[in-house]
């Protein structure tokens, strides 16, 4: 498992994510720092999530499946995760950078 799914699992266990239909929800709280979308999402549910980051612009990861998000989460199929804590949000966006060598991707 990389860092940043180690991260995720931290935040999980802090009590700092959020799953489905309650990240919606969230959004409007400004409460939402991170979003993970997992790549095999259907398109309809990745178009309602990612309208919701681009408005609310919240930083989104789309790099993960679901077996990994749920494996990171010691969830069954996890295929969306908020993270709620700006210092974990922070911590996985810089771990992206160091290993992607590139910003992180916005929509």
């Amino acid at each position: 498992m990389d860092k940043v799914l180690s991260y995720l699992g931290l935040a999980r266990r802090a009590g700092k994510i959020l799953f489905g239909d309650e990240i919606l929800e969230n959004f409007s709280r400004g409460s939402i720092s991170l979003l993970f979308l997992a790549k095999d999402i259907s398109p309809k549910s990745r178009e309602r999530f990612a309208k919701k980051c681009l408005y609310y612009k919240v930083p989104l990861i789309e790099d993960y499946s679901a077996d990994e998000l749920s494996a990171a989460l010691g969830r069954p199929i996890v295929k969306t995760a908020a993270v709620c804590d700006h210092g974990f949000a922070k911590a996985i966006q810089k771990e992206r950078r160091c290993v992607d060598g590139k910003e992180q991707k916005t929509i």
